[in-house]
């Protein structure tokens, strides 16, 4: 498979990025909380999944193993791995691989959870084998005609958060709806699954998809105080987002994510009257593309980390905020969830 799409240090372009303004500022080592991997077979013949433009039929471990080092010169890097939630997908194969691959030492697994077809003695039986760190639910398993309507619980049916709850594990979710944290039905239903299933943890994808400022501005207030509620920024490209998150929620819940493979590509997002869209340098159903070649890009792996650093560094915060964001916070969380 051709990497040369990929945005990392294989380009020297970005070797000076890294140096000049990421190598000093990152920790020794680095836990990504948010990476999607699929083996063969995973994804139909015919139907690549599109990574900001640029298709691949699988992403392994082996190949996210050397993504990471070309990502972060230097580093130890670690990730929490589940598999890519397309009804589509063969996500029994997707599951299984993870659970044989992931060593428990430098890569941990989430089981991809589908409320339809998943039940509850098979869900048991896999979270009790220790292969598995929690779950990873999402709204098109719920297969509704209208994607926008899906509800939390929904997704989360009460007998397999009972199953979560009783081994303290990890939800990583991503939630539902247009409006998505700002949505009040959200907010209350994050509440309560939270405070329902109180030795579950529960990780907030995307920061919830609050992924432009409006978005996130007032609508941590409701979950700030929720215990066992985490935020990954997987993806969030605005230091406004970050500046604002790391202003208003309990440090140590937040963590690093970023949603590897897409995010090693180049691009983008951007924020236009508040509203958010990808730019990115070919085309892609999610993004403007730079159909006039005017820019050169970065990952948007990259970007985040720019916009962690100006949030970081317009705050103040300390060397141990930074440490605990991009590893300590999620080796807690996961040595908590072990099952």
């Amino acid at each position: 498979m051709n990497p040369s799409w990929k945005e990392t240090t294989i380009h020297e372009r970005n070797r000076k990025i890294f140096a000049e303004e990421l190598d000093a500022f990152l920790p020794d080592a680095i836990l990504d909380f948010h990476v999607h991997v699929f083996n063969a077979g995973v994804v139909p013949d015919g139907e690549p999944f599109s990574c900001a433009g640029h298709p691949i039929d699988r992403y392994d471990l082996q190949e996210l193993a050397g993504d990471l080092d070309a990502a972060y010169p230097g580093r130890t890097s670690k990730a929490v791995c589940f598999g890519f939630p397309e009804v589509g997908y063969d996500r029994r194969k997707n599951n299984e691989y993870l659970a044989a691959a992931c060593d428990s030492q430098q890569f941990f697994a989430l089981r991809l959870f589908d409320p339809v077809e998943d039940e509850p003695a098979g869900v048991k039986k896999d979270l009790e084998s220790g292969r598995f760190r929690g779950i990873k639910p999402y709204p098109n398993y719920v297969r509704k005609a209208d994607v926008n309507a899906v509800e939390i619980p929904e997704m989360l049916p009460a007998w397999v958060m009972e199953i979560v709850n009783a081994l303290g594990q990890i939800v990583m979710l991503h939630i539902p709806r247009k409006a998505r944290l700002a949505d009040p039905l959200n907010q209350r239903q994050i509440v309560e699954l939270g405070n329902r299933y109180p030795k579950a943890r529960i990780v907030l994808a995307h920061i919830g998809r609050a992924y432009y400022l409006k978005n996130v501005m007032g609508n941590l207030q409701a979950l700030k105080a929720v215990p066992n509620l985490y935020y990954d920024l997987a993806m969030v490209n605005h230091w406004e987002v970050m500046e604002h998150l790391f202003q208003t929620v309990p440090a140590d819940r937040i963590l690093y994510g970023t949603d590897i493979p897409l995010a090693l590509a180049p691009g983008k997002s951007v924020e236009i009257n508040d509203q958010y869209t990808y730019v990115t340098p070919v085309p892609w159903e999610l993004s403007i593309s730079d159909d006039h070649g005017r820019l050169r890009f970065t990952s948007f792996l990259y970007e985040e980390l720019r916009a962690i650093k100006k949030a970081v560094e317009r705050l103040g915060l300390p060397r141990d905020f930074v440490q605990g964001l991009f590893y300590d916070n999620g080796m807690k969380l996961l040595k908590r969830a072990t099952g």
